[in-house]
C-alpha cells in the first residue's frame, strides 16, 4: 500500500468508527464525558447483553464484563449492580450498606472512574469497532 492509500484507509476507518459510535449513542453533538457514556452503557447493559449475533455488541459486553471483574473485590462493588442493573436509589443502597448517601455517591464515582479506562481506551475502541 502506498502512503496515500494508508492515509485514506485510516480516514475511512475513523469516519466509520465515529458514525458507528454516534449510532450507538456513544457520541452526540452535545459532548458527554467518558463517565456519562459509561453510565449510559451500564444502564443499558442488560439489554445489550441480551442481543445475540451482533459482533460489536458482543465485544462491547465482553469488555464491560472484563472491566467489572477488575473491581469485583471492591467492598462497594455492588453499588454498580444495585444502581445500574437493578435501578435502586442511592437512599436504598445507603440503607443496604448502612451508610450515608454521600458515601454511596463518592464510591460510585470512584468505581466509575476505575471502569472508564477499561471501556474507553483507544485500544478497546479499536478492538470493538475495527477488528
Amino acid at each position: 500500500m502506498t502512503d496515500q492509500e494508508i492515509k485514506q484507509y485510516i480516514d475511512d476507518t475513523v469516519n466509520a468508527t465515529v458514525l458507528k459510535m454516534k449510532m450507538a449513542g456513544l457520541l452526540k453533538e452535545k459532548r458527554k464525558t467518558a463517565v456519562e457514556k459509561l453510565e449510559e452503557l451500564l444502564r443499558n447493559y442488560k439489554t445489550f447483553k441480551s442481543i445475540k449475533g451482533k459482533k460489536q455488541t458482543e465485544k462491547l459486553i465482553k469488555q464491560v464484563d472484563k472491566a467489572l471483574e477488575s473491581i469485583i473485590d471492591d467492598p462497594y462493588y455492588s453499588i454498580i449492580e444495585l444502581f445500574y442493573f437493578e435501578g435502586k436509589t442511592r437512599d436504598s443502597i445507603a440503607e443496604h450498606y448502612n451508610t450515608t448517601v454521600t458515601t454511596i455517591s463518592r464510591n460510585k464515582t470512584r468505581l466509575l472512574k476505575k471502569l472508564t479506562p477499561f471501556i474507553f481506551s483507544d485500544e478497546v475502541i479499536f478492538e470493538i469497532f475495527l477488528n
